[in-house]
């Protein structure tokens, strides 16, 4: 009787590999092997000694990343042994198709740049010119007449013309979108790159609103009208600094006590940042009751961001506190408070969780106006 063949397994061309380094972290980096021959490359991710919940919650993080980029060059390599490459779609690929593959990229590699900016670029593309726009004709003409359509014509949903930030941010989306379709070779360039700095837009210091302390303490002893969630996230989030994206995404599971002292670990929405923040007393209390709810269970369960807009609203009108009120502006609130109560600024980026610390010397600006205020108060009591 014939024994049976053995199934021979393909090699896959391209293997995770870890490189031991001297400070105890582990490099990952690709083995790519393909016709004879090998190649490397360093993706400057790391695996850390886990020594805690926040090192395993990074190490998962990272590991998942390179995963997303090994299959990236499998796929890279299938095409280009089969004469496939991305330039052939540069005639026929919409620019909405576009905007899409490269949201879907962002969530299979937890970038920086969140799905809802994409989503109000690419209503704002298809009402420019509808949706049926290829790349092929894109150059920058197209882009100088977006922009100008942005500052002229463009509403947003609320029916009001955009502020001189919302424009920059949405053309710096779209060159976002155009830098990656270079990258992955679906253009020759980004039209952008020829756009003169007055064909371009920028963005301005915007106002950082905050709570003082007294109104932080009229809206804590104020009843939040239909919503008491909402209050509950508010506070927690003005005594940790969460944005409102990490606070809809916290689960129960990211809560942990290390000894005395609790702390939470998120991987932030925005950022892609992996953070571990110490909680205040001041911060569990504002938790909800858990009760039976298991570590995949969400902490807080929010309505959609327009009611909760409007629910902060009538919680600061009934509070008396005459500042608008946003989500964020908790976040604001934590920043400032961190900083009047002298802790040092890097500490409070790490808090923040900011990549570049010149985003938190806005709210160092604003700690420095209040005490030239404070001082000046003084020579107006003594004119």
């Amino acid at each position: 009787m014939a024994r049976p063949k053995k199934t021979v397994k393909a090699k896959e061309p391209v293997r995770i590999r870890f490189k031991e380094l001297k400070n105890g972290n582990k490099s990952i980096y690709l083995d790519i092997y393909r016709d004879g021959k090998r190649t490397y490359e360093f993706l400057k991710l790391y695996i850390v000694p886990e020594l805690d919940p926040a090192s395993r919650v990074l190490n998962e993080h990272n590991l998942a990343l390179a995963n997303k980029v090994k299959a990236d060059r499998i796929i890279q390599l299938t095409n280009n042994e089969k004469g496939v490459t991305n330039s052939m779609l540069h005639s026929r690929l919409k620019l909405i198709d576009l905007i899409n593959m490269y949201e879907q990229w962002i969530k299979d590699n937890g970038k920086s740049m969140g799905p809802s900016g994409l989503a109000s670029l690419r209503k704002a593309v298809a009402q420019f010119r509808g949706d049926g726009v290829t790349l092929k004709q894109i150059d920058k003409t197209y882009c100088i007449e977006f922009i100008n359509y942005l500052r002229n014509d463009y509403k947003s949903r609320m029916k009001r013309p955009l502020s001189t930030n919302s424009i920059a941010s949405y053309s710096a989306a779209l060159s976002a979108t155009f830098n990656w379709a270079v990258r992955h070779d679906y253009i020759k360039e980004n039209p952008f790159d020829k756009l003169s700095s007055n064909d371009r837009v920028y963005h301005v210091e915007s106002q950082r609103d905050y709570l003082e302390i007294d109104e932080l303490k009229r809206l804590i002893a104020t009843e939040c009208p239909t919503r008491q969630s909402v209050k509950q996230a508010f506070l927690f989030s003005c005594y940790c600094g969460l944005r409102t994206s990490d606070i809809r995404a916290l689960r129960w599971g990211q809560i942990h006590k290390d000894g005395d002292q609790w702390r939470v670990s998120v991987v932030m929405k925005k950022t892609a940042t992996p953070i571990y923040l110490p909680l205040s007393s001041q911060a569990m209390k504002w938790l909800p009751e858990r009760g039976d709810a298991s570590d995949d269970d969400k902490v807080f369960s929010l309505p959609t961001t327009s009611r909760v807009s409007i629910i902060l609203g009538n919680w600061a009108k009934a509070a008396n506190v005459k500042k608008e009120i946003t989500f964020h502006v908790s976040r604001h609130t934590f920043a400032t408070l961190m900083l009047t109560l002298d802790v040092d600024l890097y500490t409070t980026s790490k808090l923040l969780g900011h990549k570049n610390i010149a985003t938190t010397q806005i709210y160092a600006k604003i700690i420095d106006q209040k005490k030239d205020d404070a001082v000046n108060r003084v020579d107006e009591i003594f004119k």
